[in-house]
């Protein structure tokens, strides 16, 4: 069965038979086929249903790009990206990262709720669409992608039956019309004994008709049958719909207005409590939890212990989705159409600022206590779950940090999540956020805190290869560190790092980064700040090894690995400083050990979900294997390193992994495979593993001794 990340759809789907046919077939033939129509037609429903019919026709998946969440249109490529499981990478524009992962693959992508970010996205499905040939593509807008081979097809309501068809000798005839089948029927879960009936049938074709046949419409109308007959639900129409006219207008604009004419109707039915919550919830762009709710939500005539009560009766009204399958907590969202519509009852109330601000305090303190929680939590695959779940929202509450101008919140938010940015894989947004923040911090912004994202700036800088920006901002975290006198001396001993990792990172540049990391640790040990000495010990340790000092190598990732173990909250260094050890090993040719250290650091790192390391280390337990002999399993796990590297977009490791595979045709007899694998391979710049290779005295070969002119 094909990947897809389609969601579950706990409802039946009802009609659109005609629909589905057209559409099927539109994108059987068509690179781009966008369903246009007016919110709450039924757009995203239909492009579900169709992939799930026609996903094995696609081999490598089908995947469901939801916009709702995003209001950044620079980070439409990432969003995109991250939904396909490409992460990115040093010195690679996020458009040619997204491009060279699906240009060998044959997917559906469905990218849905568009109309807001209509240019960045077009933008990006042209490129798409110019690049490569196995991609089809299928949007929901509320308008065209307008790009060049674009096929549109306009969603209306649902077929309705005349007015005089309430005369048929059986009502039951009637369900031959999807508007009325999908009343009745939604209408029997959640009353059990509804039907349609003569005396019945004429409200419902009424009710169907001034819903212009509109799902979601008829969705909530049907929703109030548990309390209400089909002719009082008929006669509360009556008055809210001046704008329809006839009902028979099925242009976009209509559609607009008779949605919002039935969440009116919606919304008056409810108490106070309830439309005070519901207004409120639409600070969610991006789904939210119980906790959330509560936190942010609860105050004046929303209290606390009946906040679950309220959200219970919101769900049961469909005015709130409630998503408990598949998950250990349960998300809640609002439809998008539901969510403009309260968001601008919050705007009305003049409420929008304070539950804004609510909002991000609720995220910051939230974030700085799971943050805390990470490192040594037995429940840490939750916390991990919580971060994942709510990034969203923490974007959205770094936006309007950065908007109401309460930067100092912001950088709290982008300081507690460097760990996590840096160890999953999104480095360069992490570096946005943190340069953005920094740009518009003052004087009134605590000196240290503008230091140590100074210092995450560079970090991640340095990670990605920028080594200008990382001595940039290290130049910056030096200067407001000795600018804070005896109370920046810790971050002060760091400041330094950013150029060290870029050395070893970039260049490997062994020397620099050995002299800078050597006087970290001296100052680590003069300032006794234990926490961040292991970390120090270990970059010189690797430092040494890179420069053939194995026997300094060894004492200094020894002692790296003892001072982590007698501290707390340490597992990420030791799963390193661990591959560091087996990296020691390996150069001097102990391959078992190797092996069984760089085994245990991969079951470490996998378990903290830091998926940066995981492909390096892999790479070189393959090496431990091709050196004793097994080739099935080193070219396994040079397989498992390469499908990561792929989806981090990581070119020199790529280059890195070419080099094993020439290793393996070598050892297979294939030497013309293994030069131009090998020679490739080095191409990709200074490679570290060719030169162990090579100092192994491996040359007795003619590949070997071709190689060591390369």
């Amino acid at each position: 069965m094909a990947p897809t990340n389609l969601p579950i759809q706990l409802t039946s789907f009802i009609g659109r038979e005609r629909e589905l046919a057209v559409v099927e077939q539109l994108v059987s033939t068509s690179r781009l086929v966008t369903l246009t129509g007016a919110g709450g037609c039924g757009k995203t429903r239909l492009a579900i249903q169709i992939a799930n019919t026609i996903s094995k026709n696609f081999a490598d998946g089908v995947w469901l790009v939801d916009f709702v969440p995003l209001r950044e249109p620079s980070l439409v490529p990432q969003y995109v990206a991250q939904t396909l499981g490409a992460r990115s990478v040093p010195n690679q524009p996020l458009n040619e990262l997204l491009l060279n992962f699906v240009q060998s693959k044959q997917i559906l992508l469905i990218l849905d709720n568009c109309e807001h970010l209509i240019a960045a996205i077009a933008q990006l499905v042209q490129q798409l669409l110019s690049t490569s040939s196995g991609q089809n593509i299928l949007a929901t807008s509320r308008q065209p992608l307008t790009v060049s081979g674009e096929i549109l097809y306009q969603l209306q309501g649902l077929t309705l039956p005349s007015f005089d068809s309430a005369t048929v000798s059986d009502p039951q005839d009637l369900k031959q019309y999807d508007a009325i089948r999908l009343f009745v029927e939604r209408g029997r879960a959640v009353s059990p004994h509804f039907r349609i009936m003569a005396e019945n049938a004429p409200a419902i074709i009424e009710i169907c008709h001034r819903l212009d046949g509109i799902p979601l419409a008829l969705e909530l109308a049907s929703a109030r049958l548990n309390i209400l007959t089909p002719h009082q639900i008929a006669a509360r129409l009556g008055g809210r719909f001046e704008l329809l006219g006839s009902g028979k207008n099925t242009s976009a604009v209509t559609h607009h207005q008779t949605l919002r004419a039935a969440i009116d109707w919606s919304y008056d039915l409810l108490n106070a409590e309830e439309r005070t919550l519901l207004r409120r919830l639409a600070i969610f762009d991006a789904g939210f939890s119980l906790d959330a709710a509560e936190g942010i939500c609860t105050e004046d005539v929303i209290l606390l212990d009946r906040t679950l009560d309220l959200l219970a009766s919101l769900v049961d009204k469909s005015l709130v989705l409630a998503e408990t399958t598949g998950r250990a907590e349960a998300r809640y969202r609002l439809l998008e159409t539901i969510h403009q519509y309260a968001l601008e009852k919050l705007k009305e109330a003049g409420a929008l600022g304070h539950l804004r601000d609510r909002h991000l305090d609720f995220f910051v303190a939230r974030t700085e206590e799971i943050v805390f929680k990470l490192p040594s939590s037995a429940y840490q695959g939750l916390w991990l779950n919580w971060l994942d779940s709510e990034l969203d929202n923490i974007r959205s509450a770094m936006d309007w940090a950065l908007e109401s101008g309460r930067i100092e919140s912001g950088l709290r938010l982008a300081i507690a999540l460097f760990g996590f940015w840096t160890s999953h894989g999104s480095m360069a947004e992490g570096r946005s956020w943190n340069e953005r923040l920094l740009a518009q911090a003052d004087e009134q912004v605590p000196i240290l805190m503008r230091a140590r994202a100074a210092f995450n700036a560079g970090m991640l800088a340095g990670f990605l290869g920028d080594m200008t920006a990382a001595r940039v901002h290290a130049q910056t975290a030096v200067a407001l560190c000795e600018a804070a006198g005896e109370e920046g001396l810790q971050l002060l001993v760091l400041a330094q790092a950013p150029t060290q990792v870029a050395a070893i990172i970039v260049n490997r540049d062994f020397a620099t980064a050995y002299a800078g990391a050597e006087r970290t640790v001296q100052l680590l040990r003069k300032v006794r700040y234990d926490a961040e000495l292991p970390m120090g010990l270990g970059t010189q340790a690797v430092a040494a090894i890179g420069l053939g000092k194995y026997q300094l190598g060894r004492s200094l990732a020894g002692e790296a690995l003892a001072t982590a173990q007698k501290l707390e909250d340490q597992e990420y260094p030791i799963a390193l400083i661990t591959s560091f050890l087996g990296y020691l090993e390996h150069c001097e040719q102990n391959y078992e050990r190797a092996q069984v250290l760089y085994e245990e650091a991969l079951a470490a790192l996998r378990e903290l979900r830091a998926t940066r390391e995981e492909p390096r280390v892999l790479h070189s337990l393959a090496h431990t294997h091709l050196q004793q002999g097994d080739l099935d399993q080193a070219y396994a796990l040079i397989c498992e390193s390469v499908a990561l590297y792929r989806s981090q977009g990581d070119l020199k490791a790529l280059g890195e992994c070419l080099i094993g595979f020439g290793v393996l045709a070598s050892e297979r007899g294939m030497q013309a495979e293994a030069v131009r694998l090998l020679t490739t391979g080095d191409s990709q710049g200074q490679s570290v593993y060719l030169s162990l290779l090579l100092a192994e005295g491996r040359s007795t070969s003619a590949t070997w001794q071709r190689l060591g002119h390369i």
